[in-house]
């Protein structure tokens, strides 16, 4: 190639040689040109084989502008749109998304989900054949296109394919609407042969992951699916399908299974049965319920067992109690209801703590529902308050008196045994109240009431034994009476006495207390506010039972306003909503406020939520007036009941007392946890203090700090105290700040 060009360079600029050059220039010219054209060629008839295909494809394809306008059509779209011509479908569409899809708005999600996606896929919609306006089913596809060299998009182009009757064949708009939104779940067929064999022509993709399928493993024979029902619901499955078979009802069951993989879970499971040459045919849908069941469940739980000891609660007990009256009235049978109070149980849990009582508590209820049948009910109701329904023990009053007294005398025995919790043994008693009911002599409370005063009588001739309730002689000689006439002599002999239980802030600092009753009663020793308390609200006495105690409160507070160690320390009471309803409430703690002159900031009134089932506006003006006071205001056992936040938003509350049975479980229950940070997270939301009671150990009240717990209040630091003692508390409280020995002053659990 050297030579050749070297020879050129010789040749130099001769005429020979510029002939020579432009023959050769002319030669490869030509041959380029006819290169190109070739290549032209081949790209046309490339182009119009493409066009051949499009035109002559069983599916619609088509270009629009990003208006929505469409800019041309194949064969196909054209005559699914009815028309005979690409050019008289295009003259005749104007508005495609009002012309042509059945559903308002149907044409602006396919255009949302194209600008949001760049694409769509397989977007189903029932339009107008546009021509003849028959309505019909299609699947959409569609794309942007973008200009090369701006990325800007300039049309997009899709597919549009009828599948009418595919979606006949579907029949259900139910099914159909699951299909469309893509629920998960699985369809399926079942054929019951007029053999009797069983078959599944058909189960969907969903169906195989349900059970845990590969997509191409062989659906084998219907039992293998029937093995994977828990064996517990396999009758009621066989049951329902059978009674679906026999009146061709359709079928619709929730049931437990384990799938293929070992994997347990809850289902539902709904079909329709179609009689089909002898055989039925059920045409269904499968879905996996394990979420909804799982917090069904829990909600059940948390509001009809207690979290202890996973008995029946008070509404549990309540409802199975209606439910055993109701069949004694229809039988004419007799029932027996047991009551069972635990003796001496705040001794155990004053001097070993919480952890150890709820232990033993733990063991009493295994060991009652150990003296009953299966069939019967153990539920507690109280904090050492628990209850034995027997149902259908006999016809006779008096045969099942004796069956009670029994079953009585087992759980005394069962209770005598020594309890073994934590690292000592603990020597137990009960004092028993038993009632017969026969359906006809009382209400399911008034029952529980009669065997109330039953257990009292037992404690009052000494415990550790059981007293039958007599309608005809215990009814006027009733503990609970002469107790509503001992309080009604406590309320002006001055025999109630205000406690004080400490609050702390999270450096261990002591800001104030709350205001807890204690009556003194010649009798029975000092009794808690759960014990009398009801009889105020049942007779009438809770008016004048929160006046003492408002007088007494204000009045101390007004003692520890003038000792250094106590001056700015707040005190909460507790206002009863009857009390708080009243209308000379507000001018009644006016006048207190003023005759004491108490700095009414220090002072925090603590309202139940039941305050917010209330006339809400009558609530919310007394509020405001005692805002206008001064006076905080606390919502106690917050998470208790049913609160609105948005009714807490309205109302002018300061802080939110988080309900003791909710801390005391904090570190084995999961939910108790989550609940916990829920309200602790609704305080800091609202602006409101939160104040945890009952704190018992300082694993409980790190958990709280961790999530913002303002201040504490429990066992951990202190129990209820004296005026005089809690002053005392107070002092050394602060000496130990000075001192530097402040972590030495808790109490123990």
């Amino acid at each position: 190639m050297q030579s050749f060009f070297a020879t050129l360079a010789d040749a130099g600029t001769s005429s020979e040689w510029l002939a020579i050059a432009n023959i050769i220039l002319s030669a490869l010219l030509v041959q380029w040109m006819l290169r190109n054209r070739r290549l032209y060629r081949n790209s046309r008839e490339e182009q119009a084989h493409q066009r051949d295909l499009i035109e002559n494809l069983s599916e619609g394809i088509y270009r629009s502008s990003l208006d929505g306008h469409q800019l041309s059509a194949n064969k196909a779209l054209v005559r699914l749109n009815g028309y005979d011509s690409e050019q008289q479908m295009l003259g005749c569409v104007s508005d495609i998304g009002k012309e042509w899809y059945v559903e308002p708005g149907r044409r602006d999600e396919f255009r949302a989900i194209l600008r949001r996606d760049g694409f769509v896929e397989n977007f189903v919609s029932e339009i107008y054949r546009h021509k003849t306006r028959e309505r019909i089913w299609i699947t959409e596809s569609a794309r942007l296109v973008y200009d090369k060299k701006t990325g800007n998009p300039v049309y997009y182009e899709g597919s549009v394919r009828e599948i009418t009757e595919m979606m006949d064949r579907l029949k259900a708009e139910e099914l159909l609407s699951k299909l469309s939104s893509q629920v998960p779940g699985g369809l399926f067929q079942f054929v019951r042969s007029s053999a009797g064999s069983y078959s599944i022509p058909y189960a969907s993709r969903g169906f195989r992951t349900i059970f845990g399928l590969l997509d191409d493993e062989e659906l084998g024979r219907p039992r293998r699916f029937l093995d994977m029902i828990e064996e517990i619901d396999r009758p009621t499955f066989a049951s329902v399908l059978r009674t679906s078979h026999e009146t061709m009802e359709p079928l619709d069951i929730e049931f437990r299974a384990v799938d293929s993989l070992g994997k347990a879970k809850w289902l539902r499971l709904s079909a329709k049965p179609e009689a089909i040459d002898g055989a039925v045919m059920w045409h269904g849908y499968v879905n996996d319920i394990s979420v909804r069941k799982k917090n069904e469940m829990e909600i059940e739980k948390l509001a009809f067992f207690d979290p202890l000891t996973g008995l029946p609660n008070r509404r549990m007990f309540m409802d199975r109690m209606g439910k055993a009256v109701q069949r004694c009235r229809e039988r004419t049978g007799c029932g027996t209801l047991i009551f069972i109070d635990l003796d001496n149980f705040k001794t155990l849990n004053d001097t070993h703590g919480h952890d150890v009582g709820d232990d033993y508590l733990v063991q009493v209820a295994k060991r009652l529902k150990n003296c009953v049948r299966a069939e019967d009910t153990v539920a507690r109701i109280g904090g050492d308050e628990f209850v034995i329904i027997l149902e259908g023990v006999s016809e006779d009053a008096a045969h099942a008196s004796r069956v009670a007294i029994m079953t009585a005398n087992k759980v005394l025995s069962a209770m005598r045994d020594d309890f073994e919790v934590g690292s000592f043994s603990h020597r137990s008693s009960a004092s028993l109240g038993v009632v017969v009911f026969d359906g006809k002599d009382g209400r399911p409370e008034e029952i529980l009431k009669q065997a109330d005063i039953a257990m009292y009588q037992a404690k009052a001739a000494g415990r550790n034994g059981m007293a039958l309730y007599d309608h005809l002689s215990m009814s006027t000689e009733s503990e609970r009476y002469r107790l509503l006439n001992d309080f009604k002599a406590a309320l002006s002999n001055d025999t109630l006495e205000l406690y004080f239980q400490p609050q702390m802030d999270d450096n261990g600092r002591i800001v104030g207390a709350e205001a807890l009753c204690r009556w003194h009663h010649p009798e029975h020793g000092t009794l808690l506010p759960e014990r009398f308390v009801p009889l105020t609200e049942q007779f009438g006495l809770i008016r004048e039972f929160g006046n003492v105690v408002l007088a007494k409160g204000v009045a101390e507070l007004a003692r520890w306003q003038n000792l250094n160690a106590t001056s700015r320390l707040r005190l909460a009471l507790n206002i009863n909503v009857q009390s708080f309803s009243c209308e000379d409430f507000v001018p009644n703690l006016t006048a207190l406020i003023s005759h004491h002159g108490i700095d009414a900031r220090l002072l925090t009134l603590e309202l139940t939520e039941s305050v917010m089932a209330k006339d809400r506006k009558l609530i919310a003006r007394r509020m405001n007036e005692l805002k206008q006071l001064g006076v905080r205001l606390s919502l106690d056992d917050f998470g208790s009941g049913y609160s609105s936040l948005a009714h807490l938003k309205r109302l002018p509350f300061d802080e939110l007392k988080i309900d003791g049975s909710f801390i005391a479980d904090i570190e084995t229950g999961e939910s108790d946890r989550a609940l916990v940070k829920s309200i602790l997270g609704t305080a800091r939301t609202l602006n409101l203090t939160a104040v945890a009671e009952h704190v018992e150990n300082v694993r409980q009240e790190a958990f709280l700090r961790a999530f913002g717990c303002d201040f504490f209040q429990g066992y951990l630091y202190s129990p209820a105290l004296t005026g005089d003692c809690f002053v005392e508390f107070v002092e050394r409280r602060q000496m130990g700040d000075l001192l530097g020995d402040l972590p030495q002053i808790r109490q123990s659990a």
